[in-house]
């Protein structure tokens, strides 16, 4: 009986032991994939911005779209995808949040949580006499 007991106090001190690094090791991965996406999403506006030259309103823009597959929420971290204007963010429930710089200006109607595998429409338009991408989310079921 004592034997038991001992073996499992010692089981729950490894798990306990190991736990938090189990833990650690599963935010730095979805935080690996989530800029792995926001960074796809970047070259895309960055090669759309590069490769062509922005319409007036009324005409037809180049476009492209970009499928954005988020990391699935873990136990240990349930973050998310968030894009708003200029700014392209992991942000992490239990951690620290991740941007990514965007070297052409950005644009969206609203502010968008992408928790989920969606499409992201992107046009090069000119507002103001800049160049700029606006983006368009889009759920989708791939």
């Amino acid at each position: 009986m004592i034997r038991v007991v001992l073996a499992v106090a010692l089981a729950a001190a490894i798990l306990g032991l190991a736990m938090p690094s189990a833990e650690r090791a599963d935010r730095e991965r979805s935080a690996a994939l989530a800029l792995e996406e926001l960074e796809r999403l970047r070259d895309a506006a960055e090669r759309l911005a590069a490769d062509n030259d922005p319409v007036a309103p009324g005409r037809d823009p180049a476009a492209t779209t970009v499928t954005l597959d988020p990391p699935e929420p873990t136990f240990a971290d349930p973050g998310r995808l968030r894009i708003a204007d200029d700014s392209l963010r992991w942000e992490s429930a239990t951690g620290r949040g991740v941007a990514v710089d965007v070297a052409v200006p950005v644009r969206i109607d609203a502010p968008t949580v992408i928790d989920e595998r969606t499409r992201v429409g992107l046009r090069l338009v000119r507002i103001d006499g800049d160049a700029v991408v606006r983006l368009r989310t889009g759920r989708t079921r791939i």
